[in-house]
């Protein structure tokens, strides 16, 4: 997994995303279209965005970029059916996959309206972007790569009507001369069936499963492959049904992957789970040692935070009628006060003016991850959350502290009584027993709340972690709360969920999959929203949602100012 990325990375890629499905609503009036996870959505659906030249690569791309995905999004939700295409769709092979989705795309491409020149401006650039991406990568150093070019330099040429890059000419010239005859005819009817999906998509599929066979059969002769001079840079193409569905890859190096979909989470028993206060779990002389040490370290960090909970009360308070001034000079006439007007000609305290009062649209919990990975972590956690809560304190606002890990290593109770059970019945779904922490609840003593905060600096509360769960139990307590606030949940960890008796009882991904639909579905219909902190990882292959932080160096302001950034309403 990736090392975390700098905030301010994650805010810049979060502000294309956002204007890139704003423009695709706008040119589609499709009113749903929104990103998860780097990757668009229309509703619950994914949109289809594997062609190659339109996958956008952190660090690699600029805004330009996502102009271009942006239109070419459009013109794919106006152009083609999904459908028709699925059906033709040749998905029983990964390679021949990737090759019909980017003539598919092609085709949508070529019909973008003369209307609109500025669409056609931003589509052409990103080719050419992605070409010098592609060169730069080092994937055309060899000879799967060099086909790779060719293929895409002499479809586009021929269903767009271009001639070819003069630079490029050169370094195709050996695939042109052995893929000219291959690829002639096909494109040539590619063309004129372009305007009409159905007649095109088998045609689409024929060339792609042509293509596909000769690909793999060069991959099987190179004889190396080149060295990568942008690793992030690939060439893939990504699941077309769902997040846990069929993904499929195809470098230009001649590797390929495949991952399988994931299975339905199911839990072995419930009976040995439970819900604790995190302070009933240490000895109260070690929870008081915890605190003064705690306590001294704020003490000696160089700044307040009082700007931290001004800017909290920008982003999350509203004003709200709370009554009346009277005896005011100036505002609405009160007729009780009339007479006074007449007995006091020089009195004017006659009016009043509404009294707003400032208050929190928002309750917030942070969600701790407490698995063994994040032990170390533990002393710099705990200063975080202490931070934040006075933060919440100072600001009036609703927050709770909780956290997750098991309540045991290896699964405990529930692996050992599925173990002893007759046949040991297979995929038998979570094998741990859940331990659901509570540091700091709304309705607990604010003593009780700062010393249970202090109990994430004992080693021993870490043991592993099952995230689905746990998110679908801090989602439930927010919505617990019967009222029309914005629910907020922070979620801190280091990856993704492991348990390792759960691993390796059921299929891959079983944990990994369950996680995905819980966040996907208190996102999008409980309304939830979820932003993921990864703790010197990126957390965003989990959480549409996320953010970096390195706690390496300690906690600081410019990682709190990160946090409390986020709260800006999202609107799809």
């Amino acid at each position: 997994m990736a090392t975390a990325s700098d905030p301010r990375d994650w805010a810049r890629r979060h502000a294309l995303e956002a204007r890139t499905a704003a423009t695709v609503r706008a040119l589609s009036q499709q009113p749903r279209v929104h990103f998860e996870a780097g990757r668009p959505w229309n509703g619950d659906t994914p949109l289809p965005a594997g062609a190659p030249h339109l996958q956008t690569q952190p660090g690699l791309d600029d805004p330009s970029a996502y102009r271009a995905l942006a239109d070419a999004l459009a013109l794919r939700l106006l152009q083609s059916d999904a459908r028709l295409h699925r059906n033709h769709s040749p998905s029983r092979d990964p390679v021949a996959a990737l090759i019909f989705e980017w003539l598919e795309q092609w085709r949508v491409e070529t019909l973008a309206p003369g209307r609109w020149p500025g669409m056609n401006g931003n589509l052409r650039r990103r080719f050419e972007q992605w070409l010098l991406l592609f060169l730069g990568s080092g994937l055309a150093e060899s000879r799967t790569g060099q086909h790779l070019l060719c293929l895409a330099l002499m479809v586009r040429s021929k269903l767009f009507d271009e001639s070819l890059p003069e630079f490029l000419e050169d370094q195709i010239e050996s695939a042109r001369y052995l893929m000219g005859p291959l690829l002639a005819g096909p494109l040539a009817r590619l063309r004129r069936l372009r305007t009409d999906q159905a007649a095109y998509a088998p045609e689409a599929a024929k060339l792609a499963t042509v293509l596909a066979q000769w690909f793999q059969d060069m991959v099987g002769k190179e004889k190396k492959r080149p060295a990568r001079r942008h690793t992030d840079f690939s060439v893939a193409l990504l699941p077309p049904e769902d997040d846990e569905g069929e993904a499929a890859s195809l470098a230009a190096d001649g590797s390929s992957s495949a991952e399988a979909a994931g299975p339905v989470y199911a839990v072995w028993t419930r009976r040995h789970d439970r819900i604790v206060e995190a302070v009933s779990l240490v000895r109260p002389a070690l929870l008081l040692n915890y605190r003064r040490r705690l306590d001294a370290e704020v003490a000696r960090l160089p700044w307040s935070l009082s700007r931290l909970a001004h800017a909290l009360r920008r982003l999350l308070f509203e004003p709200q009628p709370s009554g009346r001034l009277f005896g005011q000079d100036e505002g609405l006439i009160d007729g009780r006060r009339l007479a006074q007007l007449v007995g006091s000609p020089g009195d004017h305290r006659i009016f009043f003016r509404e009294r707003d009062e400032p208050v929190a649209q928002a309750r917030i919990t942070l969600l701790l991850d407490c698995s063994g990975s994040m032990r170390h972590h533990g002393p710099r956690l705990a200063l975080l959350m202490d931070l934040l809560a006075r933060v919440f304190s100072r600001a009036n606002v609703p927050f709770e502290l909780l956290g997750f890990t098991t309540g045991a290593w290896n699964g405990g109770r529930p692996a050992r009584e599925w173990q002893a059970a007759r046949g040991r019945p297979g995929h038998p779904g979570r094998l741990n027993e859940l331990q659901h922490l509570v540091f700091w609840s709304q309705s607990m003593p604010r003593r009780q709340g700062r010393l249970g905060l202090t109990a994430v600096m004992k080693p021993e509360l870490f043991r592993e972690g099952i995230d689905g769960e746990a998110v679908q139990w801090a989602c439930e307590r927010l919505l617990a709360q019967r009222d029309e606030q914005r629910r907020i949940l922070w979620v801190v960890s280091d990856g993704g969920p492991m348990d390792s008796a759960t691993t390796l009882a059921n299929p891959p991904g079983f944990l990994d999959a369950h996680l995905r639909e819980v966040v996907r579905h208190y996102t999008h219909e409980r309304g939830v929203e979820i932003l993921a902190v990864g703790v010197n990882q990126d957390l965003s292959g989990y959480y549409p949602h996320s953010i970096g932080l390195n706690l390496d160096g300690g906690v600081t302001m410019q990682a709190l100012q990160a946090l409390i950034r986020t709260l800006v309403p999202r609107h799809r």
